[in-house]
């Protein structure tokens, strides 16, 4: 979705957004198709549908009518994502926390029948943080399977976790991904 905060010289973000979207109208009135002007009222169940669930997007932004452009979050500006049926992942290794988290892992590195789907480290409640710490703490170090961009420690648990995300990469990789829970792990302690 567009939207128009200078014209020419003319500064526009403070200008209502019903107005804002009047002036964009009548600039792509010659677009080509791939522009699409999308009336300030509309049916927002069928939007969802034909804009989110058909075209496999992540959400829509709903806007106050009357508001001025937003630099930043706002209760003028709401976003409705879709998440993505939950999916189940192996652990295989980790990211080092940093800050608050620093004490614990940054992310979980995922991966689903042997391919990279991305790194997860929203979500986990303080419980969940120490568990998997731990296994992850006592899991034996192995070669990394994956190039994320990034440093991590490559580990050789048994750990299944769920995830939502938003959509996947053309890459198969999660976007947005956020835990949900743990499926399954192997406890070390008490096994001969």
């Amino acid at each position: 979705m567009f939207d128009i905060i200078r014209l020419g010289s003319e500064e526009l973000a403070n200008t209502k957004y019903l107005e804002r979207k009047q002036i964009l109208s009548k600039l792509l009135v010659n677009a080509p198709p791939t522009f699409q002007y999308v009336p300030h009222t509309f049916d927002l169940e069928r939007k969802w549908e034909e804009e989110v669930i058909q075209r496999g997007e992540e959400g829509l932004i709903l806007k106050d009518v009357n508001s001025p452009y937003e630099y930043e979050r706002s209760f003028k500006w709401l976003k409705i994502k879709y998440w993505k049926p939950p999916e189940v992942c192996d652990v295989v290794g980790y990211t080092p926390g940093k800050n608050a988290r620093r004490s614990f892992f940054g992310s979980l590195v995922l991966a689903q029948n042997g391919k990279f789907k991305g790194c997860v480290g929203s979500g986990f409640n303080d419980w969940e943080l120490r568990q998997i710490k731990d296994q992850l703490t006592d899991a034996k170090r192995v070669a990394r399977q994956f190039d994320i961009g990034e440093d991590y420690t490559a580990v050789d648990i048994k750990l299944r976790v769920e995830v939502q995300y938003y959509k996947h990469t053309d890459k198969g990789v999660m976007r947005f991904p956020v835990f949900l829970r743990i499926i399954s792990y192997f406890f070390s302690w008490g096994v001969s």
